[in-house]
């Protein structure tokens, strides 16, 4: 007898997902794109017009430019002279590197706390477009508070005896710092979740560049000397004869070169004092790389060489700012001579006693101080370390912001505000 068996049969076991519902989230694209960045450009623009106390803030940078840059040019007279143009050049980048960060610092976390963001990482725009977009717009802001100093830089130019591809390569590497800066101040305001803490973090950033540098390269000396002795030469009276020491003795007491009339003055000996004076002196070349990384010296690096010596002959105006400063951090990157780093003796007696008594001062002109300042002058310039500073700051901040914008998120900060 079939008993029949009403009980349903029970449901097969549900198989794998689908290889494609299991695919890991990657986020919203990160390369950015021509029309995503120009539109997230133009929105910055408009939504960051200045207040009026922006106004008001740009009107005094701009009045105290031109009041510097005019008083400047008040005082010279009217031969060439470069030392204006480097001043008006020194205050362009000094107010890109004030505005740009600013400006920046706040753009990502200003946003976020308003919940501004957020909706514009669900748009199709990719996490580059809003990056580069929110980089080139605070960079136009401060390209137009230097383009304000226009008319001084070409008065200053007209007398500078620069060249124009030489003016276009200095302001090309002021706009490229102003342009790294404004992506460090980016990238700080993509990392601290306060705009007061990403705004102090970008100019201690730029500080740190401008100022540390100089701090830690003259700091470290002490590290990196060798120390060295000078002695001095003094007379030997026990090798006088009586009429030597007559002569030396009258000449001690009212320098009358006559009493060295009939004694041959070069016969006066000399003889090296024990002991003597020990001295660090500094191996800057291995250190001078703190030099060049600095955006000042990076901006000395990339101006026209003006020799010391044939300057004028050049058709240049006479050294100003940026030739010394290359002539210092020449001296710098050359380092000492193997002269400087052994003992020596810095004060002769008897070169004094003959050049008193024969009138023959050449025995104290140090000729190759003159060479040495015509061969620092013309050293070859280095400005390649301080760009690829640069280049390196100003990708390696990008990433950070690029990184920080893609969606979804992995891990937000206590307190922030997605949307």
């Amino acid at each position: 007898m079939t008993v029949l068996d009403d009980t349903p049969a029970a449901a097969p076991a549900p198989g794998p997902a689908p290889a494609s519902s299991r695919r890991p989230v990657k986020g919203n694209p990160w390369l950015p794109t021509l029309r995503g960045t120009l539109l997230v450009t133009q929105i910055e623009l408009m939504r960051r017009r200045p207040t009026a106390k922006g106004w008001i803030f740009y009107g005094l940078l701009f009045a105290g430019i031109m009041a510097i840059g005019l008083f400047a040019a008040a005082q010279s007279d009217g031969s060439k002279n470069s030392t204006l143009l480097e001043l008006v050049l020194v205050m362009v980048l000094g107010a890109g590197l004030l505005v740009a960060p600013s400006l920046s610092a706040t753009s990502l976390n200003g946003d976020s706390s308003e919940g501004v963001l957020a909706p514009l990482q669900m748009t199709r725009l990719t996490a580059g477009d809003l990056a580069v977009g929110k980089l080139l717009a605070s960079w136009l802001f401060a390209l137009a508070v230097l383009l304000t100093t226009t008319p001084l830089l070409v008065y200053a130019f007209s007398r500078s005896g620069w060249h124009w591809d030489e003016l276009l390569i200095v302001m090309a590497v002021i706009l490229l710092v102003v342009l790294t800066a404004t992506a460090v101040g980016l990238a700080w305001s993509a990392l601290a979740a306060r705009a007061v803490a990403s705004v102090s973090l970008a100019h201690l950033t730029t500080g740190f560049l401008l100022l540390g540098t100089l701090l830690l390269f003259f700091f470290t000396q002490p590290l990196i000397s060798v120390t060295v002795t000078e002695t001095s030469r003094s007379f030997d009276w026990d090798q006088f004869t009586p009429e030597q020491e007559a002569a030396v003795d009258a000449w001690y007491m009212n320098g009358d070169p006559s009493a060295f009339d009939g004694i041959d003055v070069h016969d006066i000996t000399c003889s090296v004092q024990d002991g003597g004076w020990e001295h660090g002196v500094a191996r800057t070349e291995q250190t001078a790389w703190l030099l060049l990384v600095n955006p000042v010296v990076l901006i000395g690096e990339s101006s026209p060489i003006v020799n010391y010596l044939t300057w004028d002959e050049d058709g240049r105006a006479a050294p100003g700012l940026f030739a010394e400063m290359h002539r210092a951090v020449s001296d710098a990157r050359i380092g000492p001579s193997e002269e400087d780093l052994q003992d020596s003796v810095n004060w002769d007696e008897c070169v004094d006693l003959v050049a008193s008594v024969t009138g023959d001062y050449s025995v104290y002109e140090d000729n190759d101080w003159e060479q040495e300042q015509e061969a620092n002058s013309v050293y070859p310039r280095a400005p390649w370390l301080g760009l690829g500073v640069q280049a390196a700051l100003l990708l390696g901040s990008m990433w950070i912001v690029i990184a920080r914008l893609r969606v979804p998120y992995k891990k937000l900060r206590q307190g922030t505000r997605v949307a």
